[in-house]
């Protein structure tokens, strides 16, 4: 099976032609994981997004998991836009096929394609927008339970 074929199946990419996804799956590598191993490190240089294509990852700091991340989705986003160390550490859970587009390859892009780069730019937004609403409402719920704890405590 070829690379664009796979690719054509992740969510981020849906609304590309085939041909794009030719173009993009060019500049980026499939790669192959086992389960327990370590992809990208915390505080390494974030350089590369990652799409999930099968299995599952789990995002941890401190030895602590904070996200697991499944088929379809993605992660290193921010690497994207800016090359910067890297918030937490990633690791496979299960034997895990990513494709990895390095951030200059989304640079090329926006000279060579800009509308696969604004299509991807625009999916990583909703993304991270998906992301900050879930976090935002877990927020909400920690001050409202405490908030009920202190109130029962009085």
């Amino acid at each position: 099976m070829s690379t664009r074929t796979i690719l054509e199946r992740h969510p981020l990419l849906a609304q590309l032609s085939p041909e794009r996804i030719s173009r993009l799956s060019r500049e980026g590598e499939i790669e192959t994981w086992k389960g327990g191993e370590d992809i990208v490190a915390e505080g390494s240089l974030g350089d590369a997004l990652y799409l999930v294509l099968s299995g599952e990852v789990a995002v941890h700091r401190d030895g602590k998991t904070f996200a697991t991340l499944g088929s379809g989705e993605i992660f290193g986003e921010m690497s994207l836009v800016e090359p910067a160390p890297r918030s937490a550490s990633v690791s496979a859970m299960s034997p895990t096929f990513l494709f990895r587009l390095p951030n200059v390859a989304l640079h090329r892009l926006l000279i060579d394609d800009p509308h696969t780069a604004s299509v991807l730019l625009m999916q990583i937004v909703k993304t991270l927008s998906e992301r900050l609403r879930k976090s935002n409402q877990m927020l909400s719920s920690v001050d409202k339970l405490a908030d009920w704890l202190a109130g029962s405590l009085v």
